[in-house]
């Protein structure tokens, strides 16, 4: 009489582990190509994001080296240096520094009295970049300074209300509001320049930008 022979739950684990394992070997055996370039695939992935990461990284530090030495020139009054520092860093650099580095070139340009070369800078600034309500606002009343140094009084007047509506929470609205007042004054056009000055005194009625700018529409009454 044949023994039977008792297998236990754990052999037929261990039998079908088995099977699997060779099975798995013969797969990898047929298709060890495939494999071979899918993990050099993955390698050349991870190193490729590896290098843009530290590329993106070193690109920054140089970034922020040319626009370290943009500035010093501004402040130097080298104002050709610094304004062609400030395109090469438009030129080859996207993003926050791009835009920095165009509206700073604005301000070079307007420094040195370079006044419609700042207007199309400022507005390229507008067209192209407009990162953050402050500066957009800041770069549309750059372009009022121009037209006002100019003798441009109605656009100057109309840039510095763009400026104010664009962010009327900026720091710098009461400066628009007198640089309107004093283009309307020029112009002397009085309904214009106290309709500014209304305006100014519902929230700096006791600045010195509100004084300012009623003792300068009070010249109209004597003209």
């Amino acid at each position: 009489m044949r023994t039977k022979v008792k297998i236990t739950k754990q052999q037929i684990k261990e039998d079908k582990f088995t099977t699997f394992v060779l099975q798995a070997r013969d797969w990898i055996l047929d298709n060890w190509q495939v494999l071979t370039i899918a993990a050099a695939a993955v390698i050349i992935v991870i190193v490729g994001v590896t290098y843009y990461l530290g590329s993106r990284t070193n690109q920054s530090a140089e970034a922020q080296q040319a626009f370290g030495r943009a500035l010093m020139e501004m402040d130097r009054k080298n104002y050709d240096a610094a304004v062609s520092d400030f395109q090469n860093i438009v030129d080859s650099y996207g993003g926050r520094m791009a835009a920095r580095a165009q509206f700073y070139m604005a301000n070079t340009y307007y420094y040195s009295r370079r006044y419609d070369d700042a207007i199309t800078a400022y507005q390229r600034y507008i067209d192209q970049y407009h990162s953050d309500k402050l500066t957009t606002s800041s770069a549309i009343a750059g372009i009022a300074a121009c037209h006002e140094n100019k003798g441009e009084y109605a656009q100057a007047a109309e840039k510095y209300r763009e400026a104010i509506a664009r962010y009327a929470e900026s720091p710098s609205v009461p400066d628009y509001y007198l640089g309107a007042v004093r283009c309307y004054v020029q112009l002397g056009d009085k309904e214009q320049a106290e309709q500014m000055v209304a305006e100014l005194k519902d929230t700096y009625s006791g600045s010195d930008y509100f004084r300012t700018a009623s003792q300068l529409t009070m010249q109209l009454d004597v003209r």
